[in-house]
């Protein structure tokens, strides 16, 4: 718990220092390949189409039917994110609130009524708890709003699951349910998802640390993420391709090993997991259906522009 401490601390701290330095193109670069396996089943809800769209940064659309009531559907889309912390999220959702609002009033067909946003609970993801306050919370929000001389219930949530935005826009008729019904069909559905997709990523993001020596008297490397145990036998500074020791602690095989690992998986929570592309080749279950994206970076006599670590792609949809 100790070490968890020291580390939530240093974050909060270098936190402006990542937003200031370069970042590397998302996709085609950090990101060069990716393989989700989804569900095509969420309770009630099941899987009747899927979209790809031609823009690369714009993912992919799954839209589900409730198999209780055929005239009812959600639109689910994946997409990239890059890696995100809950400050930069919770910007993100507002962004794409604000779209859906704006699009609602430019229609003029009649009064937009405002719900709530909030945030709610889905499973946990690994390492989380280690980052505090800055460990990303889903959200939704709920209106109500005419069209065509029907008035309805429109909700947007969204989430992240290992670099990839999830997100939900589910709209009914407002005389068929109630906000609060609505908006937690919507989260149910979004919970179900994130718990069960897999994705799969290769990449820049892939960094195996090497394990290195702390200078004797110099100051710290450039560009350290975290630290654990400050001033102790066991320090830690971790980089995102290495973790430097004190020496002492890396003439001991086991120990330095250890330690290595135990600063890959804090690593790997900072920066995003990503894999070698021989572990993405897994079978794809029962109840799943496999996609797959491929990013390049733009040839030469391009203008040179891609998404950067964080995707430019709003809420709407």
């Amino acid at each position: 718990m100790k070490m968890r401490c020291w580390i939530v601390a240093l974050m909060v701290m270098v936190a402006p220092a990542w937003a200031e330095s370069p970042e590397p193109p998302l996709l085609g670069d950090y990101i060069t390949d990716t393989r989700a396996l989804y569900p095509l089943r969420v309770g009630d809800w099941e899987s009747v189409g899927e979209k790809r769209f031609e823009q690369p940064e714009l993912g992919v659309a799954v839209r589900y039917q409730d198999t209780r009531k055929q005239d009812r559907w959600m639109d689910l889309y994946l997409y990239p994110a890059g890696v995100m912390f809950d400050p930069v999220f919770e910007r993100a959702f507002q962004q794409g609130v604000d779209e859906i609002v704006q699009i609602a009033r430019q229609r003029n067909e009649g009064e937009v009524r405002l719900g709530e946003a909030r945030t709610f609970t889905t499973a946990p993801v690994m390492g989380e708890r280690m980052l505090g306050h800055l460990a990303l919370k889903a959200r939704s929000f709920v209106m109500e709003m005419p069209m065509r001389d029907t008035r309805y219930r429109s909700v947007l949530a969204m989430t992240v699951r290992d670099l990839y935005f999830v997100k939900i826009r589910y709209s009914v008729e407002a005389d068929e349910t109630s906000d609060e019904d609505a908006q937690r069909q919507a989260e149910m559905l979004l919970a179900g998802f994130a718990a069960d997709v897999r994705i799969f990523n290769t990449g820049a993001c892939r960094q195996v640390l090497q394990a290195r020596p702390m200078p004797a008297d110099g100051p710290r490397p450039d560009a350290i993420l975290a630290s654990t145990n400050d001033g102790q036998e066991e320090e830690m500074w971790i980089a995102d391709d290495a973790v430097y020791l004190r020496p002492s602690v890396i003439a001991r095989e086991g120990d330095a090993a250890r330690l290595r690992n135990e600063a890959q998986s804090i690593r790997d929570v900072l920066r995003g997991r990503c894999v070698s592309p021989e572990m993405m080749e897994v079978a794809v279950p029962d109840g799943m259906r496999e996609i797959r994206f491929e990013y390049r970076l733009p040839g030469e006599g391009s203008d040179g522009t891609a998404p950067r670590l964080r995707s430019p792609r709003s809420g709407l949809g």
